[in-house]
């Protein structure tokens, strides 16, 4: 009786640890079967910052691309919109979220992307001096050195507001920098075109700088986040293009209904919270420049960029804006 009991225990336990065995198996086929979408972004933090931020640090991109089979990768890149093209280029990164600008770039040098979306329709950029600098306005930065990153939406604006102060390029020394904040406190130059979180770093957080312009206060001027894709990944994985739309969706109803809880996830990317109220809150809390459509008046922002890139020879290459817009992921995403 007792080796009848062992030899019915015995089997059991075979049973048992080939059953095992097998969802093991199982498990790690599923885990290899799943695909990553690497999303690229300008940036010192692992943290998109916007629309982009809240969906990474609520884990909507996470758990909407899980459904569909991917995990999610962020890439943030501190040499900013050049180096985020140098990834697209390469192949290293699938998705990018960053300015206009850059993005222009890239598709008029040929490499193969689709303008899928806007994460925020109205971002700005600011010259900003030293807090104790005697300089007080542009016209003040005649023979000055000034600082930009070359290749970004900054450059264009220094060009406009420059112009617009009938200041020539050839009266200021123009460097191209992404040594920020070192840059201007070291005294290596003598202002710095920002971006709008770095301005609010800078003068609201760390009251180390003031601004002296704004295109806060010349619209025509401002820029807009845009989310491209890389075209052969976006062709193939739709499903994910989708998923992510779905993800900044939720992202975006987060934010008009917990907006004190908004400002404090997005001092993630470095600002105190006033600054962080000043940057997200430009309209009252609505968060309408969120707009994700690529729609008439993006276009219109995009095709003004193109020609003023193409008439002061910052690209050579024009491109059909219609074909390089693709709105049918989001526009899946919403049936």
């Amino acid at each position: 009786m007792k080796k009848k009991l062992l030899s019915i225990f015995l089997a059991a336990t075979t049973v048992f640890m080939l059953v095992g065995c097998g969802n093991s198996k199982q498990a790690d086929n599923t885990k290899s079967s799943e695909k990553t979408v690497r999303i690229g972004f300008p940036g010192t933090q692992n943290f998109i910052g916007g629309v982009g931020g809240v969906a990474e640090e609520k884990k909507y991109i996470e758990n909407e691309l899980e459904k569909v089979g991917y995990k999610v990768e962020y890439k943030p890149f501190a040499a900013a919109g050049p180096a985020v093209n140098e990834a697209l280029t390469a192949k290293e990164i699938d998705i990018a979220i960053y300015a206009d600008f850059p993005g222009i770039l890239s598709k008029s040098k040929g490499v193969e992307t689709s303008l899928i979306g806007i994460a925020d329709n109205y971002i700005t950029s600011a010259i900003i001096v030293k807090a104790d600098s005697p300089i007080s306005s542009v016209k003040d930065l005649k023979g000055k050195k000034i600082g930009f990153a070359k290749g970004t939406y900054m450059q264009k604006y220094l060009y406009q507001i420059l112009e617009a102060n009938n200041i020539a390029q050839s009266d200021v020394e123009l460097i191209n920098t992404t040594d920020f904040d070192s840059a201007l406190q070291g005294g290596s130059i003598d202002a710095l075109v920002v971006t709008d979180t770095q301005e609010a770093i800078q003068v609201l957080s760390k009251k180390t700088a003031k601004t002296i312009d704004t295109s806060k206060d010349n619209p025509d001027i401002t820029a807009q986040s845009v989310i491209v894709g890389n075209s052969k990944f976006l062709s193939e994985n739709k499903e994910a293009a989708v998923a992510l739309f779905k993800a900044l969706k939720e992202a975006k109803t987060f934010m008009r209904e917990n907006t004190d809880e908004v400002y404090d996830v997005l001092t993630k990317s470095g600002l105190n919270k006033e600054a962080t109220k000043s940057l997200y809150g430009k309209d009252n809390g609505k968060f309408d420049y969120v707009s994700f459509k690529v729609d008439d008046e993006a276009k219109k922002k995009i095709n003004d960029s193109k020609k003023f890139m193409l008439d002061n020879q910052l690209i050579t290459k024009d491109f059909d804006t219609d074909k390089w817009i693709d709105n049918s992921f989001y526009e899946e995403a919403n049936k």
